[in-house]
């Protein structure tokens, strides 16, 4: 380049790199990161099945007019306002089990599945635009598409969402199969461990999941105002989903990468870890070795757990 005033893109003074502080990995902590957080001041959208807002247990903390239903006309993919019902519960477990970790945070929900847990990649698509569009803090996505035409079109939505600062939380597939955009560097990708303990994540030391949640035999709200017990990724994701908007709740000016690196750092294995350098307890190896049998799936897994091969 010639001339005083070129500079590459996106080249900046100097002093636009100076910060007034930063948290050390000492200060991340259990303490630092949630505690007397509530999720206050955070929108998640549940991208999913529906959530039935009026179930008891969600305590009013579903925004059910604000809600959104995706689906296929004759002239295209259409995004109607208002609420909806869920029509298989699927939505609203995963909005129950982000309600517990974040109890006065804003449930927003964006409907996609029908009630075969199916949809097109075109309108999850359109759901996740949507959702980008509205400024969501947090989004989960206990669904995906394994069709590869679209792997593109979700990576650049993806980064997209990362750039604005909006925090994804993605399941892997229950089969033992790349899905989209699930597995994404920009994403926060979550897979299931045996453990009972809702509060009791891991960070996965052998990837492509970043997280390891609570995901089997989980006591959640279904539709009609029951619970049911449920099996599957879908319902891990949820519980990183909550645990991320009451970090934010307490920490709003966190990115997605700081975010994923305070949930890395408040890992119940990383935080051992540091407790006892050099090796894990017995119980976190084998809670880890458990859990990959259910991020590889069955096909032998319910019906209404099996993931959406779109």
């Amino acid at each position: 380049m010639s001339g005083n005033d070129a500079r590459p893109a996106w080249a900046r003074e100097s002093a636009v790199l100076q910060l007034p502080g930063a948290p050390s990995l000492e200060d991340l902590s259990p303490e630092w990161a949630w505690e007397g957080a509530t999720g206050a001041g955070v929108r998640v959208a549940v991208i999913d099945s529906g959530i039935e807002a009026d179930h008891p247990a969600l305590e009013g903390a579903v925004d059910g007019s604000a809600g959104r239903e995706v689906f296929t006309e004759d002239d295209g993919v259409v995004v109607r306002a208002g609420p909806h019902e869920d029509v298989v519960g699927h939505g609203t477990a995963c909005a129950d089990l982000i309600h517990q970790f974040a109890p006065a945070a804003r449930i927003t929900s964006v409907k996609v599945l029908d009630r075969r847990l199916r949809s097109t990649g075109a309108v999850f698509h359109r759901a996740l635009e949507h959702v980008i569009d509205e400024g969501f803090d947090v989004v989960n996505l206990s669904l995906g598409t394994v069709k590869r035409d679209w792997a593109l079109p979700f990576y650049e939505l993806c980064d997209r969402a990362y750039f604005a600062r909006m925090f994804l939380v993605t399941a892997a597939n229950n089969v033992a199969r790349v899905s989209f955009p699930s597995l994404f560097a920009s994403v926060t990708s979550v897979a299931c461990h045996a453990g009972e303990d809702p509060w009791r994540f891991h960070h996965n030391p052998e990837p492509p999941t970043e997280f390891l949640a609570r995901g089997m035999d989980v006591d959640v709200a279904w539709r009609d105002g029951v619970r049911s017990q449920v099996t599957g990724n879908s319902y891990a994701a949820p519980h990183v989903a909550g645990l991320a908007a009451r970090v934010l709740s307490k920490h709003p000016g966190l990115t997605p990468f700081q975010l994923k690196t305070v949930l890395w750092a408040t890992s119940a294995n990383v935080l051992e870890a540091r407790e006892q350098p050099g090796r894990l307890s017995r119980r976190m190896t084998s809670a880890v070795r458990r859990s990959d049998l259910v991020a590889s799936g069955s096909s032998a897994l319910p019906r209404t757990l099996q993931r959406d091969r779109w």
